[in-house]
């Protein structure tokens, strides 16, 4: 049976975290910032009003802060240094590309910008797997919600006339497991991203990889 399976791409795709960190850290020098908690960012970037980073500074500035390390790392990831360039997680090129000759359609949601994501899949020669993409750029120019909402995986099934039973979701945080369990999509949660496999199976995933991205072709 052919199936839609949708990735989220920071944590789950990409292993973003580690260069995430350095920027991080230069963010925070640059602005006359202490250096935060990275593990209390990798847990709580999600809902950040409900965590507190360490910066210093109160909880809506560390929001604004936030944002700006994002960007900080996107413009790192498409500045031509290929040392600033997250690598592809552990036998990622090839769960894509078993998945996409095996017949089933291939698609991203993803928080990051569009023209970061398309410099990185173009850095990989990974654009031609994907048949549909939502990025935080449709939140605006489509009015879509964002994760966890299922707003944009929802619009991708509708593209792509896929209904629930064929759907899967793919994602290392609970936004992508409650974003697809909100397009009734199956789930699956990998434990190699951001968020602990427990916060995972809490959440509801109705599988979790613990060993690496080959593994999910087998589950599919």
């Amino acid at each position: 049976m052919k199936k839609l399976v949708v990735f989220d791409i920071d944590g789950t795709l990409l292993d973003s975290f580690s260069l995430y960190g350095q920027a991080v850290e230069h963010y925070s020098r640059e602005n006359n910032l202490p250096m935060p908690c990275l593990e209390t960012i990798r847990i709580g970037y999600g809902n950040p009003h409900e965590h507190d980073f360490k910066w210093g500074v109160d909880r809506e500035t560390q929001v604004q802060h936030l944002y700006g390390t994002f960007k900080l790392a996107d413009s790192w990831a498409t500045s031509g240094d290929v040392g600033r360039v997250p690598p592809l997680f552990l036998n990622v090129e090839y769960l894509l590309q078993d998945l996409h000759g095996r017949g089933h359609e291939l698609a991203i949601v993803t928080s990051k910008p569009s023209a970061p994501l398309a410099a990185m899949l173009t850095h990989y020669k990974l654009d031609h797997y994907f048949c549909a993409i939502r990025t935080s750029c449709d939140v605006k120019t489509r009015g879509e919600a964002e994760k966890p909402a299922p707003d944009q995986l929802l619009s991708i099934m509708r593209d792509r006339k896929a209904t629930p039973e064929v759907t899967v979701m793919i994602g290392d945080t609970v936004m992508d497991i409650k974003m697809g369990l909100g397009a009734k999509a199956t789930t699956i949660g990998v434990t190699w991203g951001v968020h602990p496999r427990q916060h995972l199976v809490d959440a509801g995933a109705h599988h979790i990889v613990d060993t690496h991205a080959g593994d999910i072709v087998r589950l599919i």
